[in-house]
Parts: structure tokens; sequence; C-alpha cells
């Protein structure tokens, strides 16, 4: 059951200026998978359109291992969620194949943004709670013409490797500026993915308030 917080995030990711926005808070809540239907109805609209993912290669995890092959197979670990999101709103395999082949769907790493100009499109940066606030500079003035850009993140998931999350930087610049952008702010009220998901969120949540008394 979608909550007015999921409503706000729709008429955001809608919206006819095309501002950005940024989609934050807990996990659970829906937040790329907003995101990607909006860019698949993007999609839709015009054969000229396309859609941009990125997202840091930094992992949650203490150690990435060493992945072979081609730079899209190196991707292909933090892509599977993107496309599973994608498969989620009834694109199939041969579908994304085929937006791929077409450069209609493209999956770029972080370190190759820079210089790069993208018009037309539907940007997604997923896991930016892992970016700093360069990082972001860098991304955000990629945004070419009639372009729409979607930050997802959660600053409590930021990786151990990270300490300085940008996007919490990001949130305070925003409302210290008043740059024209939606943020979305989503809270363990608005978790979809599941009953236990959201118990165990607000446990956590609740298990810091504990410590940091």
């Amino acid at each position: 059951m979608t909550t007015d917080t999921h409503k706000f995030y729709d008429l955001a990711l809608n919206d006819h200026d095309r501002l950005p926005v940024i989609a934050y808070g807990s996990a659970g809540t829906g937040k790329t998978y907003g995101a990607v239907g909006a860019a698949v109805k993007w999609l839709e609209q015009d054969k000229r359109k396309q859609c941009i993912v990125t997202r840091p290669n930094v992992s949650f995890a203490k150690e990435n291992g060493f992945i072979p092959g081609t730079q899209r197979e190196k991707m292909a670990p933090w892509i599977k969620p993107i496309e599973q999101n994608f498969k989620f709103h009834g694109l199939n395999d041969g579908h994304l194949s085929d937006l791929e082949r077409h450069n209609r769907l493209q999956y770029v790493a972080l370190e190759h943004v820079q210089g790069l100009t993208w018009d037309d499109s539907f940007i997604i940066v997923d896991e930016c709670q892992n970016m700093s606030i360069e990082q972001l500079y860098v991304f955000l003035t990629r945004t070419g013409k009639y372009s729409k850009v979607v930050l997802c993140g959660d600053v409590a998931q930021t990786s151990p490797k990270f300490h300085n999350s940008g996007l919490a930087e990001l949130i305070k610049m925003v409302d210290a500026t008043g740059v024209r952008c939606h943020t979305i702010e989503f809270t363990a009220d608005d978790i979809l993915r599941s009953e236990q998901a959201k118990a165990w969120i607000r446990a956590f949540e609740q298990w810091e308030k504990i410590k940091n008394d």
C-alpha cells in the first residue's frame, strides 16, 4: 500500500519542469523502483529518448574481489538489481537487451561520467550515499537539455569504506541555497518490501537511538 510520500514522489518524478529529484531514506521504500517506473514511461514517450543508469562502484562488503571480463560484465553485479526493477515494470530480457543495443538504456560506470553530456535523458543515480560531494558535483553538471535526474540513496546504508557521504551534504546544500529541486524523504512508515523488513529497520533505528543516548 502506497503512502502520501510515494504519491509526492510520483508527482516529482513526472513533473513537467523536469526538476531533479533527490529520494532518500529508509531501505525497502521503493525509491529505485519508482525511478525505474518513471524511466520506463520516459522511454515509451519517444524513441529518441534514453535512460542512463549509474552508481558508485563501492560495495557494502569489505572486499569487492576481482571480476574478470568486459566493462559491461564487470558492472553486472550492480546492474542486476536495476534490471530486476525494469522487469517488475514489465520489460523482459529481450526488451532490455534491445534497448541496450540501441543505446537507449545505458549503464555507465561513475568513473567514466566526466566529460559526458546527456540530452533527452532520464538519468538515475543509485546508491548515491556512497558518492562524495565532489562526485555529485561532477555528475549533476553533466545534465543536458530536456533531461531528468533522479538521485536515490540512504545515508544509513553508507558503505563502511565510505565515511563522508556526499548525499547528506547535498541535502543540506539544497536546503541552504534554495536550488530548484524535489527532495523526498522516506521513513520506515513508507516501507513496501515486507513487514519483516519494516520490523528490522525499525529495530535498527531504535538501536541507534539507544546507543546514542
